[in-house]
């Protein structure tokens, strides 16, 4: 099994989130694909420098709001609205210092933590929250270094070890892939690269693609055989994605992808309409 190929940089530094939880069940060993394509996404409006990239899958209808351009001091207000809802947090994000995150119904979580803080990806609180058995859920991270960190209850994880690397942690991915981890979340801040791996994540295959620079015939029948959009995270300088596998086939699954200049407000009220619901965003990298 070797490492993905495309044009990041491989290794380097990097911390390790080890010791991990005790695991319930094995997972078994993902396969690695090397022969990486690329991305076909469709083109909203003009190229920027940044960009945002938004995912959405079709789903049974649910309750989803999302929010955006929201500062460390509103974040709770928003959070504890939607938690009084019964909604918990899905996917997060940042622009410009600033948070996006979206919350429904659709997560399956029964309790959810969170921590804004100036570090990126915070060990210590992370491993008190392992303890009382949350995991990691969402990851976010901001150009100024910090990071908004989401846990939950309710996973089917069993085991959770993370990452923080000056690159793409190529190597350490590979390792992880072969002990039975997938990759779960992943995010940025500034040039850092932060990536989450989980046993039982529920899928069986995943390769990463990395820049998806040019339209790619290969990506489509990728996803014809199967594959989805599971995490994706992007730099100034470089955008990655993992495509996964479910191990439980899901008929009828559509998954569609958009990139926008601005974040996509409209775009995701209009899926709404056609019981398209977002799953995943992130900002960064403009595809050239």
């Amino acid at each position: 099994m070797r490492p993905p190929m495309g044009s990041g940089r491989t290794g380097g530094g990097g911390r390790d989130s080890c010791p991990e939880k005790k695991e319930k069940e094995k997972d078994p060993t993902s396969r690695l694909c090397s022969d990486l394509s690329d991305l076909q996404i469709e083109k909203i409006a003009s190229t920027p420098t940044f960009q945002w990239i938004s995912v959405y899958n079709k789903r049974p209808p649910m309750k989803q709001r999302f929010h955006h351009n929201v500062a460390n001091s509103r974040l709770h207000h928003h959070v504890e609205k939607a938690n009084n809802d019964g909604l918990f947090i899905s996917c997060v994000a940042s622009e410009a210092n600033l948070w996006a995150f979206v919350v429904d119904k659709g997560t399956g979580f029964t309790s959810q933590v969170y921590t804004v803080i100036s570090a990126f990806l915070p060990k210590d609180w992370i491993m008190k929250q392992w303890e009382k058995n949350y995991y990691i859920s969402s990851i976010a991270g901001a150009n100024n270094g910090g990071s908004l960190v989401v846990m939950s209850k309710g996973t089917l994880y069993t085991k959770q070890s993370y990452k923080t690397s000056h690159s793409i942690p190529l190597k350490w991915m590979d390792k992880k892939w072969k002990e039975g981890f997938h990759v779960t979340s992943m995010t940025t801040a500034g040039s850092g690269w932060g990536v989450v791996m989980s046993r039982n994540s529920g899928f069986s295959e995943q390769v990463m693609e990395l820049d998806f620079l040019n339209p790619s015939e290969d990506i489509n029948r990728r996803l014809e055989s199967g594959y989805r959009i599971t995490s994706m995270a992007a730099t100034a300088d470089q955008a990655a994605l993992i495509l996964s596998i479910p191990k439980r086939k899901i008929t009828d699954e559509i998954q569609e992808t958009l990139r926008t200049s601005s974040f996509p407000s409209s775009y995701i009220k209009d899926k709404w309409e056609k019981n398209m619901f977002i799953t995943s965003i992130c900002y960064g990298r403009t595809v050239c």
